[in-house]
């Protein structure tokens, strides 16, 4: 994480210290860096054009929920990037970023009549289509339109991949996507169907994906089907890969090389005239960002160090839900002897579940002192909520060494404005 490092003993976001931005904007905070959301985005799209060429017909969509926030779609819109999206809500975001309709792809297992009737409006490149029941629905608004729905239907490949059970979603015991065996019918059946237009094909196997085999097994089924649909009739334009590039949370963890991943990409699809979409998240935010939070105090109890902190599982969700790591690490360093203890890094939520980090080494650690928890980028605040009656915590934007707010923090009295005592 090279825009977040130690300069003379103190972290710096970028050139600006996480202690200045701290006076400003009080902990918990998110707080990203601009240049760094521009370098992921754009180590990928030159392994694309390096390794596929240029003249590929290519989608760089990013993934609206690894960090939907509209500044960081709005960054990422400037260099070109289309969008994924899998809710009105995230449609509605991309939209206002400036992303148009025609880059934008719309994903998810349950989208409703009112989720397809603006996605239609919209005018959205492509439909993920996930069954067939969403299929008839998506043709019967789109006749009602006079509009023609471009789709694509997501294929369940039946490869489990991803870096925990519960981010892991081309298995065959997942929700998502139609199954492998049941493509060419679902095809065929769609080509009948009054207001819509088979152009693609997608998969998405899972998420933080850190060896190249599952993919490797998927772009071969992706590949059959592509040849079989073509000698079928249908005239496949489209051929979304989905996202899951994984990232190196700790040392422990050597996700395989971007160079690696293109060069895959072409073998699979060098003889195939279609455009190809690509749809990361994490990839892109996850190292571009960090939460800024504050010790409370320490705790022991029995044989347990604690260092209680101000950010939480509502704040940070990940931990708690998929045991997920991040490292944490202090903003002032110093070169104290004093003996290194092993602490859990704990929020105040009422939940056992409220561990930040279950094995920190820090030496000197105390009240008020400020700690980063790093590759908070993606899933991060896009995962908050407001348990406990907790705000939710700000996020700020470091660009041209500037501390921009991008979400204000959003206290308990605004939640109260809307609730009603009868």
């Amino acid at each position: 994480m090279t825009n977040f490092s130690h300069k003379n003993g103190i972290l710096h976001i970028d050139n600006i210290s996480a202690i200045d931005i701290e006076k400003k904007c009080k902990t918990p905070v998110y707080i990203y860096s601009a240049s760094r959301l521009i370098s992921n985005f754009m180590k990928l799209e030159n392994a694309l054009d390096l390794v596929l060429g240029k003249n590929q017909s290519k989608l760089i969509a990013y993934s609206v929920k690894s960090n939907s926030n509209i500044a960081v779609i709005n960054i990422l819109k400037k260099l070109n990037s289309g969008a994924d999206v899998v809710s009105s809500g995230e449609l509605k975001r991309a939209l206002k970023a400036g992303i148009k309709g025609e880059k934008i792809v719309f994903s998810g297992v349950g989208k409703t009549n009112e989720d397809l009737s603006l996605a239609l409006d919209s005018k959205v490149l492509q439909f993920n289509v996930e069954s067939l029941a969403e299929l008839e629905n998506l043709s019967k608004i789109a006749v009602k339109k006079n509009m023609v729905a471009p789709i694509a239907f997501r294929i369940n490949p039946d490869i489990d991949a991803g870096g925990h059970a519960k981010i892991s979603t081309g298995g065959s015991n997942t929700k998502f996507g139609i199954p492998y065996d049941r493509a060419i019918d679902s095809y065929n059946y769609a080509k009948n169907l009054p207001g819509i237009k088979v152009v693609g094909i997608d998969i998405h196997i899972g998420s933080q994906i850190t060896e190249l085999e599952p993919f490797e097994l998927a772009f071969d089924k992706v590949v059959l089907l592509y040849n079989k649909l073509m000698d079928a009739g249908h005239n496949i334009l489209n051929i979304d890969l989905g996202g899951g590039i994984g990232v190196p949370y700790d040392k422990t963890i050597e996700p395989f090389l971007i160079k690696d991943y293109a060069e895959l990409v072409k073998k699979k699809f060098h003889s195939i005239n279609c455009k190809l979409i690509f749809e990361p998240g994490r990839y892109i935010t996850a190292n571009a960002g960090i939460l800024l939070t504050k010790v409370v105090r320490k705790k022991e109890s029995y044989n347990n160090h604690f260092i209680v902190v101000d950010a939480a599982m509502n704040d940070i969700l990940r931990p708690a839900l998929y045991d997920a790591h991040h490292e944490i690490i202090k903003v002032e360093e110093n070169e104290s002897k004093k003996e290194m203890i092993e602490y859990q890094v704990v929020g105040p939520i009422c939940e056992t579940g409220d561990t930040l980090n279950k094995k920190v080494i820090m030496n000197d650690v105390k009240e008020d002192d400020l700690l980063a928890i790093k590759f908070a980028g993606a899933y991060g605040a896009v995962m908050s909520s407001q348990y406990n009656s907790r705000d939710l915590i700000p996020e700020v934007m470091i660009s041209e060494s500037k501390i921009n707010t991008i979400r204000k923090r959003i206290t308990i009295e605004d939640f109260l404005s809307y609730e009603v005592i009868l």
